[in-house]
């Protein structure tokens, strides 16, 4: 009972996640709050990290076997791959404006477009930070207990989910110019090497 309760809320927390942040949503907080809309972006992060820990800590108190157990020689590739998964994250942290991404740019009343620029880990996968998390939580689930197993899983899939959804909506807002950067540039796995480098400033 407790694994369904605790995947039930995992995929609950994806769907509230995702669905706060899409341009109905946003759109729906903007005409309600005004001028305080442009708190909006802190107050979405602060909720999903809120939301996010309890679920994250109470998983890790259920008790449960043992899924693809790994001998100490092959828990140093998990560590190699949760090493590199925070390396892809922080490089693509910064790679982009932190702070509009944690919201407090657009407290500041500055107008900027999204644009295109060449940088980073941005000119070897459209979606780094997205890989990064991605890699983070499957090799969190090996040698995991079946409830962690089960968080992590689904937040895995979720991870992939999220970078589609990313795709459409900056090729909705952007146009040919992302198209050009999906021609060139990967979305999540990498490729050979590129003519061109680009990075996209606020994306994930």
């Amino acid at each position: 009972m407790k694994y369904f309760l605790l995947c039930t809320l995992w995929v609950l927390w994806c769907f509230l996640h995702s669905y706060l942040i899409t341009a109905r949503t946003t759109l729906w907080f903007n005409k309600l709050l005004g001028e305080k809309s442009a708190y909006y972006r802190i107050f979405y992060n602060l909720f999903s990290l809120i939301t996010f820990l309890p679920l994250f800590f109470w998983q890790r108190t259920i008790t449960g076997p043992t899924v693809i157990p790994l001998s100490p020689y092959l828990m140093i590739f998990k560590y190699i791959a949760m090493v590199f998964s925070v390396i892809v994250i922080a490089g693509s942290f910064v790679s982009f404006d932190i702070w509009e991404f944690f919201g407090t740019r657009q407290t500041q009343k500055k107008e900027k477009g999204q644009v295109i620029h060449k940088h980073g880990f941005y000119g070897i996968v459209r979606h780094p930070m997205y890989l990064g998390t991605f890699v983070f939580f499957t090799a969190s689930m090996t040698d995991a207990p079946l409830p962690q197993f089960l968080g992590y899983l689904i937040l895995a899939i979720y991870v992939i989910i999220g970078a589609f959804r990313e795709d459409r909506r900056l090729l909705r807002e952007l146009g040919d110019i992302y198209r050009e950067y999906q021609k060139e540039v990967p979305m999540i796995l990498p490729g050979i090497a590129r003519r061109k480098t680009y990075r996209l400033r606020g994306q994930k």
